[in-house]
């Protein structure tokens, strides 16, 4: 059998991911197969989706294409016959070249890793799909309200949450954590959605300007600041609150080397949560990035906090209450 991990999980994996390289890179190779593959499927399907290239419509029916193929129902498009321009990078373009591979990749998966993955694919390619119906036209549209938001988070992120949960009880059974897997899972699920407030709350400005304002309300006639100044406090703390759930998610895990890897995205979240919250608004509309030198300083703290049971827990906390 072909090493998928080697060839794809690697070097493709580090040309297409940010900061969750970070993490992926670290986890033991019991659990870094499953969670490598599912995000190179959810780099694929995303890629697809974030493309201007191709009309709304013609993406949608592309993602529903890699979706029924991850679900075993047939074979990825041929990528090389879309029209998709130059915007993509060196490694989106590697990725949906050897997109096959990934999808050979998933099929060579026991059932109990595979259905996993299979289950947060659907999650997120459905996310993926209503985002481009809402903010299909030319004019500026808002979510409809706070029920409509969550269930973005809870698709694009929060199921990688639950995704990440049942990889680990897959491969490590109650070794895993000290919680059950259903109190886990909820924990993993807000932990993903807080990742994704975060990235909404970093990209508003950005967001707007294409037309996309994530944040419910009546807001005609606002410009994009005015909008900002009403909901970022608000959602800013919501933020916080659902943050909380990575710190007890993380305490519940047993092995140090797992804790690390699943803690460090919510260190470096809270990070940016902090930048954004004293930020000015020409900083917002610059958008906010804690600099390689600060990533590179909270990989060396988190790595030493997470020899100890509550190390990273007390982080997190402690940096929310800023």
């Amino acid at each position: 059998m072909k090493d998928f991990q080697k060839e794809l999980g690697n070097e493709l994996l580090a040309s297409v991911s940010r900061s969750f390289f970070l993490s992926l890179r670290f986890l033991p190779e019991r659990m870094r197969e499953a969670t490598s593959l599912g995000y190179l499927l959810a780099r694929l399907s995303d890629t697809i989706a974030d493309t201007e290239a191709l009309p709304e419509m013609e993406r949608l029916g592309v993602l529903s294409e890699i979706g029924q193929a991850i679900q075993g129902e047939g074979g990825f498009p041929d990528f090389s016959s879309l029209s998709l321009g130059s915007g993509l990078t060196d490694g989106e373009n590697i990725l949906l070249q050897k997109s096959g591979q990934c999808l050979e990749w998933l099929n060579c998966q026991k059932d109990d890793f595979a259905k996993p993955i299979r289950k947060v694919m659907e999650s997120i390619i459905r996310g993926q799909s209503n985002d481009l119906r809402k903010f299909s036209s030319n004019n500026l549209e808002f979510l409809q309200s706070d029920e409509e938001l969550d269930q973005y988070l809870y698709d694009v992120a929060g199921s990688v949450g639950v995704f990440w949960t049942e990889i680990g009880f897959v491969s490590y059974g109650d070794k895993f954590s000290i919680q059950d897997n259903e109190t886990l899972i909820r924990l993993g699920a807000d932990y993903g959605k807080s990742l994704q407030l975060i990235n909404i709350l970093r990209d508003f400005s950005e967001d707007f300007i294409s037309g996309r304002c994530y944040f419910p309300g009546n807001f005609d006639n606002y410009t994009d600041q005015e909008i900002w100044e009403e909901v970022s406090e608000h959602w800013i703390a919501r933020c916080r609150f659902l943050m909380r759930s990575s710190s007890y998610y993380v305490e519940a895990l047993r092995s140090p080397r797992i804790r690390f890897s699943t803690g460090l995205p919510a260190i470096i979240g809270v990070e940016t949560l902090n930048l954004i919250q004293k930020a000015t608004w020409k900083k917002i509309e610059d958008r906010i990035k804690v600099d390689k030198k600060r990533v590179k300083l909270i990989l060396f703290q988190t790595a030493m906090s997470s020899l100890t049971n509550r190390g990273i827990s007390k982080r997190i906390l402690k940096s929310l209450k800023v």
